[in-house]
């Protein structure tokens, strides 16, 4: 399924290069370099050890390698004897399997879930299918795609971590770890190596490696990357980590179909049973970690299938680490694009559960917020009003008529203020009822005041996008869309411009930092805020837009649009949460310790719960 490049390329060549650590006058002579090469799973691997002597070198490294080959025994999709191969053999048994094939099992399906399905082992007769097709040169008949993918799927496999046992339910079934054993080897040979008390090793299998401690006198292990010809090779200090490349730009067949030359990958979508259609190669970073070896594998694969905006939904709160894609494109100047995901784990994160269903039955909700007595008020846009749900989960109208606002926030006075679209102002609503006008353009009016954030200072800043709404006068056109600021003496100023549609809009705590997200640009900035209450230093902070946003407890800056997009204050994503919703489009914090985090997506408000506090 997929292309691994080869460590021994050197430069003018791709993939993974490692320049090789030698032994030198300030390495203690006990410190001796062993380097042993075998065949593991139909590829060449390496290992480099430091010992205090070749002997004590080379029985660790005989044992890693026959290590390796348990997991190759297990896990093969060539070999006929494989406990893999043999195992499908048996169908509606519960035939007990090794903890190998148990493990590679376990992890598998923990990505199968992660990736929505992106990643699969079950994908064997559509591996079988099309890699006999690209060797006869033509493309496998739709019937055939058909037959062999419904004999795919994660369903058609029971497993049973308790007792150690798979069931089959198809005669048809072929399971290819090619995605993640590599990985799993290259982890199992580590542990050896460490349980001989050597740390200082670097594990190459396929193009694969992983890491453990530096070479004498070392930083880490030093890396060059380089996917494809044309781009930038980069250098990493590889120490306790694991790379993974995966990508189609080198393996692909293209040929004549219907007057016109078709490419076809050699990388597979489990979900659609076809080729992936876009070339890029991606490289995975892992750091630390129980399975840093196969996580990196499994990640590299999944991305490579999800693409870019896809490849988010892997952030799962555990991973620390980097998806790097080069995205080919013989238009652009280098022949493509660099995009990176920088991976950050968080133990809390990492314990969010599923959310519970708080209110229901809506035509589309925006702009949450937490009243200051607790309770939490939304719009449910369309229908006008702004609703309100108190501890008791009891629902109610706070205001017939919402003025068609989307984002909502609280002002020092306890206010609820709000971007009014209807008649394009920034409003607040009195505790009698009724409404002030906050902002107002003079001449041409606001496109429509959509996101707002209220600073510590109750300066207000808000986003004013274009959209075209039933409302508008006829032939409307729209302003140049822009961020402004509403001053506590009334005045309003634009502070930003140059996007195409900003959106979402959140400040730190300080007021020192202002995050404004292009929804249709695809980035959000940061801003530094002066202060004088101008913006400067404007920076890429993400490369995705946002919806509504939010800031956690622990100054996580919160995205929302296809899924809710959890980053630490500097950028690395740490958790995406509703990966398969239709849309999220607003956020915000409440509850105990403001732990509780309320999303609206179109029809319902949903409630996630934060373990509690670490540091209590």
């Amino acid at each position: 399924m997929r292309r691994i490049p080869s460590l021994s390329r050197v430069a003018g060549h791709f993939g993974l290069a490692l320049a090789m650590v030698s032994a030198c006058s300030s390495i203690a002579v006990s410190e001796i370099r062993v380097v042993d090469r075998r065949i593991v799973m139909g590829g060449p691997a390496t290992i480099q050890v430091y010992a205090e002597s070749e002997e004590a070198g080379h029985a660790a490294t005989r044992a890693a390698f026959a290590r390796m080959a348990a997991v190759e025994a297990a896990l093969s999709d060539y070999r006929p004897k494989s406990e893999s191969r043999l195992l499908v053999e048996k169908v509606d048994e519960d035939v007990p399997v090794s903890a190998d094939l148990a493990a590679a099992i376990e992890m598998s399906l923990r990505w199968h879930r992660q990736s929505g399905g992106a990643f699969d082992p079950t994908i064997g007769p559509l591996t079988a299918l099309w890699r006999s097709t690209r060797r006869e040169g033509r493309r496998p008949s739709p019937v055939s795609v058909r037959f062999a993918s419904d004999a795919v799927g994660f369903e058609k496999l029971t497993f049973d971590p308790a007792a150690r046992t798979v069931r089959c339910r198809t005669a048809a079934m072929q399971l290819d770890f090619g995605g993640i054993g590599k990985g799993m080897a290259a982890d199992a040979a580590m542990k050896v190596l460490r349980s001989h008390g050597l740390t200082q090793a670097l594990i190459e299998v396929g193009g694969d490696l992983l890491a453990g401690d530096p070479p004498p006198g070392a930083a880490g292990w030093r890396v060059r990357i380089q996917t494809v010809a044309d781009d930038d090779s980069e250098v990493v200090m590889l120490a306790n980590a694991a790379i993974a490349t995966s990508g189609d730009v080198e393996q692909f067949l293209e040929l004549e179909d219907a007057g016109a030359t078709v490419r076809l990958s050699h990388l597979l979508d489990p979900r659609t049973g076809e080729p992936i259609a876009d070339r890029r190669e991606v490289t995975v970073t892992i750091r630390g970690g129980e399975s840093p070896g196969a996580d990196a594998d499994a990640m590299a694969s999944c991305a490579s299938v999800l693409g870019f905006r896809g490849a988010m939904r892997l952030a799962d709160g555990t991973i620390d680490g980097e998806i790097r894609f080069f995205d080919v494109d013989d238009e652009l100047e280098g022949g493509g694009r660099v995009r990176r995901i920088r991976l950050e784990a968080s133990a809390d994160w990492a314990g969010v559960r599923e959310a519970e269903v708080l209110a229901d039955g809506f035509a589309f909700t925006e702009g949450p917020v937490v009243l200051p007595g607790g309770d939490l008020v939304f719009t449910d846009q369309p229908r006008n009003h702004v609703v309100r749900v108190d501890a008791a989960g009891r629902i109610a109208i706070e205001h017939e008529s919402a003025k068609r606002a989307n984002g909502l926030g609280i002002l020092p006075d306890g206010r609820l203020v709000g971007c009014a679209e209807e008649d394009n102002q920034l409003l607040a609503w009195n505790e009698d009822g009724s409404v002030e006008l906050l902002a107002v353009r003079d001449g041409d009016p606001f496109n429509g005041p959509n996101d707002l954030w209220v600073a510590p200072d109750g300066a207000i800043w808000f986003t004013d996008p274009f959209y075209a709404r039933s409302w508008h006068e006829p032939g409307r056109k729209p302003i140049p869309a822009e961020v402004y600021r509403r001053a506590v003496d009334g005045s309003v100023d634009s502070v930003a411009e140059d996007f195409i549609r900003p959106n979402g809009i959140v400040g730190s705590r300080d007021g020192g930092t202002l995050w404004v997200a292009d929804l249709d640009g695809g980035v959000t900035y940061s801003f530094e805020v002066t202060s004088s209450g101008d913006l400067k230093n404007r920076r890429p902070f993400f490369p995705l837009g946002s919806d509504g946003m939010t800031l956690g407890p622990g100054d996580e800056v919160i995205l929302t649009g296809k899924g809710v997009f959890v980053l630490s204050s500097d950028g690395a994503l740490i958790r995406v949460l509703l990966p398969d919703a239709s849309w999220v489009a607003n956020a915000c914090f409440g509850g105990p310790d403001d732990r509780r985090l309320f999303v609206t997506t179109r029809e319902r408000v949903l409630r996630f719960e934060l373990p509690s506090d670490s540091s209590d």
